[in-house]
This record gives structure tokens, sequence and C-alpha cells, in this order.
């Protein structure tokens, strides 16, 4: 039993350490922000939405739904590089 579970903890160390060496992508520019943001609301089918990004900031205008408009929110929020999202979305 000391053997199996020696082994396990031998094995969770070396895939932890594997991850030490890697570096935090960096961010993208303004245009590819806004780019990765539009893609991500096409593929949920959201239309009707202005993009604006500035220094990370995006800032979402436009009219729709309820569920469209969170699930908008959280497509500009998991885009790297993106520090703000700003709400301006009316909600129909």
């Amino acid at each position: 039993m000391r053997k199996v579970l020696a082994t396990v903890l031998m094995t969770l160390s070396l895939v932890a350490c594997s991850n030490w060496n890697r570096q935090t992508p960096k961010g993208l520019d303004n245009k590819a922000i806004e780019a990765e943001v539009r893609k991500n609301l096409t593929a949920d089918k959201i239309t009707g939405v202005e993009i604006d990004v500035s220094g990370g900031v995006v800032t979402l205008t436009g009219h729709m739904n309820s569920g469209d408009k969170a699930k908008a929110l959280e497509d500009a929020r998991k885009v790297n590089g993106v520090t703000t999202v700003v709400d301006r979305i009316a909600v129909q």
C-alpha cells in the first residue's frame, strides 16, 4: 500500500512541476481582442452587439434578451487580455 501511495504522490508532483516553467500568454491588442469577442459572440449566435475595445476594456452596447446578455458578457470576459467589461446592453 505504501508503494502505491508513494508512486501516486511522485506522479502528482511531477505533473505539478511541469507547469512551473510555462509563461502566461501575452494579452492581445485591441483589434485582436475585438475579433476574439466577435468570434465568441458569433459562436453563441448573438447578434446586434457593438464592441468597443480600448486598453483591454471591452464595452458592449446593444439590445437583447437577458439570457443572451449574460452570454455576451461572459464571451467578452473569457478573452485573453480583457481586463474589464463595461455593460451597456439594454434588455428588451
